[in-house]
Formats: C-alpha cells, sequence, structure tokens
C-alpha cells in the first residue's frame, strides 16, 4: 500500500514540476490523516511549494535528413547507393579457407557515428575488416548477402540489393593429391 502512495506521490510532484515550469505557484497540504496534496489552489495551511528547473532536451534529428554538403532545403535519403561488389550475384565460391570478404560501395562515403553490418540470409552477421566485412562459412549451400548502414541509435539508413552466392565444398576425397574412394 505504501508502494502505491509512493508511485502517486512521484506522479504528483511529476506533475507538480510540469506545472511550476509554466510559471504556476504550486501548494503542499498535509491533511489529518497525513496525506499530502498538492495543488494549484491555495488553502487554510497550504504552504508554497519551491520547485527547481525542470530538464529538457531536443529530440534527435530524424533519420531520413539530408547527407552533410547537401543543398539547404533538400530532403531525402542520406545514403543514394548501397551496392556489393564482391562476391558476383550468382557466384560460386569454392573451397573458402576462412571467411569471405564481402566488398560493397557506398555512396555518400560513411558518416561519422554511421556504421555498416553485414545481413547473412537475413540474420546479422560477419565482422568488419579492412576493406569490407567478413562473412563465415561455416555452411554450405546458397546464401543471400545483403550491407546495411545504420545510424549511432540502430536505425538502418540504407540497405543494398541482395547478392546470391553459394558455398560449395569439395569433400576431402576429391581434394587434388587423394585416391578416390572405392564405394
Amino acid at each position: 500500500m505504501w508502494r502505491k502512495r509512493l508511485s502517486l506521490l512521484v506522479l504528483l510532484l511529476g506533475a507538480v514540476a510540469s506545472a511550476n515550469s509554466d510559471g504556476e505557484e504550486i501548494y503542499r497540504t498535509v491533511e489529518k490523516d497525513g496525506r499530502v496534496v498538492f495543488s494549484d489552489q491555495p488553502t487554510g495551511k497550504a504552504e508554497p511549494v519551491r520547485v527547481g528547473r525542470t530538464n529538457s532536451m531536443q529530440a534527435p534529428a530524424a533519420a531520413g535528413k539530408p547527407a552533410e554538403g547537401a543543398p539547404a532545403g533538400e530532403t531525402g535519403p542520406v545514403y543514394a547507393s548501397v551496392e556489393i561488389t564482391s562476391p558476383a550475384d550468382g557466384g560460386t565460391v569454392t573451397n573458402p579457407s576462412g571467411n569471405i570478404l564481402v566488398q560493397f560501395t557506398l555512396a555518400p562515403p560513411l558518416r561519422e557515428g554511421d556504421s555498416t553490418r553485414l545481413l547473412i540470409d537475413g540474420m546479422p552477421g560477419g565482422l568488419p575488416a579492412e576493406g569490407g566485412l567478413l562473412a563465415p562459412t561455416n555452411s554450405r549451400g546458397e546464401h543471400h548477402l545483403e550491407v546495411q548502414v545504420l545510424d549511432a541509435a540502430g536505425t538502418v539508413l540504407a540497405t543494398s540489393a541482395p547478392v546470391h552466392v553459394t558455398v560449395f565444398r569439395n569433400p576431402i576425397r576429391d581434394k587434388p593429391g587423394r585416391p578416390p574412394r572405392n564405394n
């Protein structure tokens, strides 16, 4: 029960602070049963409440704002294009010995505070690397890759067209220098 009263008191103090920020007077009265009441109307034994200035801040800018250097008043996407350049769409990666380097172009260049991420079959994955993003090759078969550009809040600003690749691994028995198996 006391938590309910405490919650109510906190809400009332918030309302008091909000109202007081507009220049209105707030009054506090303690009733016979000990209940504290806040009001904008003075009553018999009401005491004025002094509330400090409330904190406020401006909302962050919208994600679709023009890129730096864009003409004033022009709105639209921040990034004009994101395109995967390697591996090629429809290509096959044979016997990868590690991660596949996914290279891409971005126009305009990546802004400070923004980042890129790799989607592998629609799920975030991969690691940043010099020259692109690394896609793990632990799974054979067909996969689609996409590159996304995100702002500091994690909002997706742009996404590349998907690139479909096939990861192919020869069975160990078919590696050069090994004799074929007789089944």
